[in-house]
């Protein structure tokens, strides 16, 4: 009775495991083909050199395994499009159920990656066109030309050589019109927990760039007010002849730089500053900004700390020189002349709180120390000098005694 029942239960399920086996052989017979038509389509199209121009192999042997790959890919999906089919053959609905759930998502999963591939494709030309149109116009205005002038830079060779404003503004606009195709892509795409992510950080990005744009037309347009101020400010000092002076600045006497150069490239660089502070401001950078306003509560220090020593300089330099011819003793100049630079030295150091208490002191501990030295010379050298006076004194003291004592 039971050899009957199992051969039942075998005569049953003979038509089931048949079928399965059956289907089993065609999957592996359409696996088999789609394999070898999709490696032979592959090489039919070089694609080999295709993968060796974008990059992602480095010789044919790489690419040949790459293109293999994608041929064993195509064996196993298609069994696996095979699988349910089997496994219900063989009444293993529990086995079946997941992979036909999964397949079904894959399904649906289909069509919009199609559309998101598409979007990126058609986006990727359309971006490259309107990327070759832009260069093309800004070539066709010499932009370049224009932000040489800008900045006051010649023409050179190696200027020619380096990368273009114009590629770098048509890259500039490739980006920000791609960027909004690919958040588009993949929120066609549907999967949430990765283009979530991935469209946030590209949502932040887009909302950045009028920041960046502000900030950068904020740089350009501050250089060249930058540039505009200084030229009309060492112009004016120019014309006022205060570059006549700029030989006291060097100890031999010589004119190695101009005063009138030097304040405008100092008043450059401080504009340059406010703007390149501002353009932080712009960008919301909290970090930055607290830093550059740092920069710029300091800077009127930093400018006087500058005059103070430029006048320091140019003052001992000129006092040297005078009292050098008057007296006619060298050495007498060179005191006075370190002596002003060391007090202007000093002066810049305090106004520039630099270790304020050690300067302090210093300064009070080499002022004394010259007193005392001054004192010790004058109290040494003049011995005989003040004896002599005071005897004089006591000469007229004593005369002065002699005739009242006469006249009383």
């Amino acid at each position: 009775m039971k050899i009957n029942e199992l051969f039942n239960k075998i005569y049953s399920a003979l038509p089931g495991l048949l079928g399965a086996a059956l289907l089993l052989v065609i999957a592996l017979l359409m696996a088999f083909l789609a394999k070898k038509l999709t490696t032979k389509g592959l090489d039919k199209v070089e694609f080999d050199s295709k993968l060796q121009k974008w990059g992602m192999a480095k010789n044919d042997e790489e690419s040949s395994i790459f293109i293999e790959t994608i041929g064993s890919l195509v064996y196993f999906v298609t069994i696996l499009l095979f699988t349910p089919f089997i496994f219900t053959g063989l009444n293993l609905s529990g086995v079946a159920d997941p992979v036909i759930i999964m397949l079904n998502k894959f399904w649906d999963f289909i069509p919009n990656l199609l559309v998101s591939v598409m979007i990126i494709i058609i986006g990727s030309y359309l971006c490259k066109f309107i990327k070759k149109l832009s260069r093309n116009l800004f070539e066709g205005i010499d932009v370049d030309r224009w932000y040489r002038k800008l900045i006051g830079q010649q023409e050179t060779a190696e200027f020619v050589t380096e990368t273009r404003l114009a590629d770098v503004l048509s890259s500039i606009i490739y980006v920000l019109i791609y960027i909004p195709i690919i958040t588009v892509a993949l929120q066609i795409l549907g999967v949430s927990t990765i283009s979530d992510p991935i469209v946030s950080v590209l949502n932040q990005i887009v909302s950045v760039i009028p920041n960046v744009l502000a900030a950068v037309v904020l740089v350009i347009i501050g250089n060249f007010i930058a540039k505009l101020v200084a030229d009309l400010i060492e112009s004016m000092l120019k014309t006022s002849g205060i570059d006549k002076y700029s030989q006291y600045l060097n100890f031999k006497g010589e004119t190695s730089i101009l005063i009138s150069n030097v304040s405008a490239q100092i008043i450059q660089a401080v504009l340059m500053i406010f703007f390149l502070v501002e353009a932080i401001s712009v960008l919301q950078l909290d970090v930055l900004n607290s830093i550059g306003n740092s920069i710029i509560a300091y800077l009127p220090a930093v400018v006087s700390s500058v005059i103070i020593l430029a006048v320091g300089i140019i003052g001992g330099n000129v006092l040297a020189t005078f009292l050098a011819k008057v007296s006619g003793s060298k050495l007498f100049g060179e005191f006075i002349r370190y002596g002003v630079i060391i007090f202007a030295v000093f002066m810049t150091l305090d106004q520039l709180k630099f270790a304020q208490t050690i300067v302090n002191t210093s300064f009070t501990m080499l002022l004394g120390a010259f007193a005392v030295a001054f004192a010790l010379a004058f109290g040494l050298g003049g011995r005989d000098f003040a004896a002599k006076q005071l005897e004089k004194a006591d000469r007229a003291l004593n005369n002065e005694a002699d005739v009242n004592e006469k006249s009383e």
